[in-house]
């Protein structure tokens, strides 16, 4: 496996008071990874209370059926009915595993067992969001060019966040961003995720590779990677050629994912995450030629034209909304 981890920020409160500029910065420092870690300032709180009072509902829990062999695997979901928290919560605290075990002994279990023992997934709910209003990176109040682009619009898991209840062995499939989006992952609480990400310049080695083994699913659909079924082990990938990063996720960190960047992902047992699409400057050319998948009619559309004249109204002259210089 890729030993190189990603590159890891912290920045000043000063930093952590502009949003966008600040992943402008981290980008040019660390695209080629596909991905980076921000941990916050020391005095920063996601939510000052803490998370004994949250109760939100799981909307649309997924049970994950792994089959294929040999580190290349097909996943099926299954949708369950809707969950209440402490429900989903009994169901993921008996999943969990040993404390004794290491990070790399939980993570060889997961791709040893992969096919067995499915777990069920709380993704996607879009009950609430965890943050304290009007505390710095707010995923519900993030200032960036997606937003201005799309106000006063609000697109579910977009421009609004989804909150993620994992279990042990839930999973997020190898796939690039709605409309090569960047997205922001934060962990509230619990155990860590495991992260896997690759940078853009391997998209196209990995495309082929993908292509390759799964021929009826690319016949079908193009675009068969974004319907977020398809996992490759980091063994097969690295066998492949095809060149990823691996980080460990714990609570209280962000991790952000670049645009068009292929990266996926387990749990290591019950924990609470939210997480949200943004985007800087740099995307616009991309969200203009990015290939969407045809065959989802929920499938994630932006009007790119009207999306430039709502930036252009919302960041001119007058605006309330602070513009953001670019070094």
């Amino acid at each position: 496996m890729s030993n190189i981890e990603c590159p890891v920020f912290h920045p000043t409160i000063e930093e952590f008071e502009n949003f966008e500029a600040y992943m402008v910065k981290i980008e040019s420092q660390s695209k080629g990874y596909g991905m980076a870690k921000v941990i916050p300032p020391a005095r920063w709180k996601a939510r000052r209370k803490g998370y004994k009072d949250i109760n939100p509902t799981i909307t649309h829990p997924v049970r994950q059926i792994v089959s294929g062999l040999a580190g290349i695997y097909q996943v099926i979901l299954i949708s369950e009915r809707k969950m209440e928290y402490n429900v989903y919560k009994k169901y993921a605290k008996k999943r969990d595993l040993s404390s004794e075990l290491t990070i790399e002994e939980i993570e060889r279990k997961f791709w040893k067992n992969i096919r067995y023992d499915p777990a069920v997934y709380g993704a996607d709910s879009d009950t609430i969001s965890l943050f304290d209003k009007n505390t710095e990176w707010n995923l519900s109040e993030l200032s960036n060019v997606l937003e201005d682009g799309l106000k006063p619009l609000k697109l579910n898991g977009i421009n609004t966040p989804f909150l993620y209840l994992g279990s042990w062995k839930s999973m997020f499939c190898w796939h690039k961003e709605d409309l090569d989006l960047y997205s922001i992952n934060f962990l509230h609480f619990g155990k860590p995720k495991i992260w896997y990400c690759m940078p853009d310049s391997e998209n196209d080695k990995f495309e082929r590779f993908c292509r390759f083994h799964f021929r009826e699913e690319y016949a079908q659909c193009k675009e068969f990677l974004r319907h977020k079924m398809t996992q490759i082990s980091p063994t097969v990938l690295k066998a492949a050629g095809i060149k990823y990063h691996r980080t460990v996720h714990n609570p209280g960190e962000f991790m952000v994912i670049f645009s068009g960047c292929y990266h996926m992902g387990f749990n290591v047992g019950f924990n609470c995450a939210e997480a949200v699409n943004f985007a800087t400057e740099n995307w616009i050319e991309t969200g203009e030629k990015v290939r969407k998948c045809v065959c989802d009619s929920d499938c994630a559309r932006i009007d790119m034209e009207e999306f430039k004249q709502r930036l252009k109204e919302n960041r001119s002259e007058g605006n309330p909304h602070k513009r953001i210089k670019y070094a």
